[in-house]
């Protein structure tokens, strides 16, 4: 085996770790009798040979050698080895269809997928090769590689005939699928969708089930919730399934190894395949919300808390990514906080923590479990007690519900983690009285130890202060902004003239060292300064000429925005915000527009600045829709950008690529600006 091995120049290639003079012993740890030794050989090659799925010229030498070690039999563990091959192909096919790369990097991509592509018949036999885990590789890289629709899809469904395993038959249906997906076989869907209703196993049902939805969903979407819990409830019942057995290999100084130590044993179960099968379902119905909502609600009335759990999963990632009307499964998922296994439990808090007001219809049920456990859980000593208890009482904070004030009170005067709540206080403004002790007690002591006066815990105080309005503070808070202005920490005189600025003339005493701090070099502290000064005094002639100094400078779009809270008293520094209209900065653009709009509520300078903003970026475009209602019937043109965005499926911030927490709120704010301004308009026309 491997004859030539030691004929090429390995050290003349490369991989992740530079010259590639190691890969020999890798390769021939492969065929080691040592299932620890081949296991650090797959290790190594991984991290080095094929690094998060890149392709070197070593990676291409090895090819030949890595075909050889598959089609013998003789060989352990060919499995891994088989789905090594798959990914390296599958990274070089879509870096060679991609089409944009033409440096030399690309070179090894485009050589690795024309020896696998030359190759991929060699897939054909192991398609009745005795491991399982080498036929699934095999059929997945025939589905990949080979430019033999027909053929291939005769040799996987001759195949799916006589599988005995039924992760092996979902390996071949969604092969198939995925070959008629770029191909557009519709006798592929055809055949699923017998198999669907046909197929001796429920499990071979549901996967023919989720791969003709895939193809064609329309036939199969009716009721679709009941069908698939009536599958699962039949999979619960089938008597041929095996688990897996136990993975007892012994500890390898690898990572795969580490983990399987650390992490906890999970009972075996026979169908452990269904979660991705239900995943894959989930993917199928994007863009059919209603479906999948239906389809969650079956599920969450699963008997199995495994199940469910992985429906709690999946309803989180379609409420954050998707519009619709959430109201009865988030009803369904508030329930899932009284279940009586932990995980469920766990699962639905999560699921609601980054709901905001979305969460609504499950406010009695969070509000109930965090009544139970009782305020001093914010800092209980079990981790997990303590993570899950912050997380549903700030999803009851954030929907403003009284039944959060104790739990908030006693997390304040803790002074731990209460980033998530403090900006959440303003909306507890009828509370105020409750919250003012710990609020004056944690800055005070706060107070007496700052030092530097630095610190997450006295910033979070400081916000809590400004949110609340609690001029009571006000010497401790001069105090604080006196500290930092001696250590010349600008991060802290930035958060001390928070709380002032949003205690307006109350704040008066502090004028003096605002009116000092108006003028300090650093820009955030300046702008802020003088933003505050506005707020304590509302003096124009004060104010306008710190503004207009930052004018002209990378700080131009901080300036705007205090320009635009000054409304029509912000008149003088128009001039100064013209210029930044045909700025090469976007968010120059957007904040010169929003001022101009405050200050001289005239749409036509700042509206073609808007619908270009519009239409080139998605952030932004909750600043933009707010003023577009602000100007009225003057933004009439403007009606077809904000009815195209509420006729949106998906949110904004999944359009452009991204699934970042915190970003739901946003989003349901752009929606209700979108619909508030379309009125205002409209009303007006």
């Amino acid at each position: 085996m491997f004859a030539g091995l030691l004929n090429i120049n390995w050290p003349s290639l490369q991989h992740a770790y530079g010259p590639a003079g190691d890969v020999p012993e890798m390769l021939l740890g492969f065929v080691s009798d040592d299932p620890c030794e081949r296991e650090i050989a797959l290790e190594w090659f991984s991290a080095a040979v094929h690094h998060q799925g890149d392709v070197y010229d070593s990676t291409v030498a090895c090819l030949p050698f890595l075909f050889e070690l598959i089609t013998d039999s003789s060989i352990a563990d060919r499995g891994p080895v088989a789905q090594l091959l798959v990914s390296i192909g599958t990274s070089a096919r879509a870096r060679v269809q991609g089409g944009s790369d033409t440096s030399a990097n690309c070179a090894p991509y485009a050589q690795a997928h024309l020896i696998i592509q030359d190759r991929a018949e060699d897939f054909a036999p192991l398609l009745a090769d005795p491991d399982v885990e080498v036929r699934s590789a095999a059929a997945a890289a025939l589905a990949l590689f080979s430019a033999d629709t027909e053929h291939v899809l005769a040799l996987l469904r001759g195949r799916l005939e006589s599988e005995p395993v039924i992760e092996c038959r979902i390996t071949l249906i969604r092969a198939a699928a995925d070959m008629a997906a770029r191909a557009d076989t519709a006798s592929v869907t055809d055949w699923l969708g017998r198999i669907a209703l046909a197929a001796d196993d429920p499990g071979t049902r549901l996967a023919a089930l989720v791969h003709a939805i895939r193809l064609a969903p329309e036939p199969w979407v009716d009721d679709l919730g009941a069908k698939t819990v009536a599958l699962l409830q039949e999979i619960s019942e089938y008597p041929s399934y095996t688990a897996a057995p136990p993975d007892d290999r012994p500890f390898t100084p690898t990572l795969s190894g580490m983990l399987r130590e650390l992490a906890p044993k999970p009972a075996a179960r026979a169908d452990a395949w269904i979660g991705d099968l239900l995943c894959e379902l989930d993917n199928a119905l994007t863009g059919r919300t209603a479906d999948r909502i239906s389809l969650l609600e079956h599920r969450l009335h699963d008997p199995d808390p495994e199940r469910r759990v992985n429906a709690l999963r999946l309803s989180d990632q379609l409420i954050q990514s998707w519009r619709g009307s959430f109201e009865h499964l988030i009803d369904m998922i508030g329930g899932q906080l009284r279940a009586p296994e932990r995980e469920v439990r766990h699962a639905a808090a999560e699921a609601l923590s980054d709901t905001y007001g979305l969460a609504a219809p499950a406010a009695d049920a969070l509000a109930e479990q965090v009544v139970s456990a009782g305020p001093e859980s914010w800092c209980h000593p079990d981790e997990e007690i303590r993570a899950h208890y912050q997380r549903m009482l700030c999803a009851v904070a954030r929907l403003g519900d009284a039944r959060a004030v104790p739990g908030m009170v006693a997390a304040l005067y803790t002074g731990r983690d209460t980033g998530r709540l403090v900006r959440r206080l303003g909306a507890y403004t009828a509370h105020r009285r409750e919250f003012v002790p710990a609020v004056l007690e944690q800055i005070a002591e706060t107070t007496r130890e700052l030092g530097g006066g630095d610190g997450t815990s006295l910033d979070n105080l400081l916000t809590a202060a400004g949110c609340l309005g609690v001029h009571e503070a006000l010497q401790d808070v001069q105090r604080i902004l006196d500290a930092a202005i001696r250590a010349e920490h600008y991060p802290m005189m930035y958060k001390a003239l928070y709380p002032l600025k949003c205690f307006g003339q109350a704040a008066a005493a502090a004028l003096p060292m605002v009116i000092e701090l108006m003028w300090s070099p650093n820009p955030s502290v300046a702008l802020r300064a003088a933003e505050t000064a506005w707020s304590i005094t509302g003096d124009s002639d004060l104010v306008v000429p710190v503004v207009r100094s930052w004018f002209g400078t990378e700080e131009a779009d901080q300036a705007a925005v205090v320009a635009g809270k000054m409304g029509e008293q912000g008149t003088p520094l128009v001039e100064s915000l013209l210029p930044l209209l045909t700025s090469d900065e976007r968010w120059n653009r957007i904040t010169a527009g929003e001022a101009l709009v405050r200050i001289t509520g005239e749409a036509e300078l700042a509206l073609p600045v808007f619908a270009a903003e519009w239409q080139e970026h998605t952030h932004g475009r909750d600043t933009i829709a707010e003023c577009v209602g602000m100007l009225g019937a003057a933004a009439e043109s403007f009606l077809p950008l904000l009815r195209d965005e509420l006729a949106e499926p998906q949110r904004l911030i999944a359009r452009a690529g991204f699934a970042m927490s915190g970003f739901l709120e946003r989003d349901e704010k752009l929606v209700t600006l979108c619909t508030s301004a379309i009125a205002r308009i409209t009303a007006q026309v």
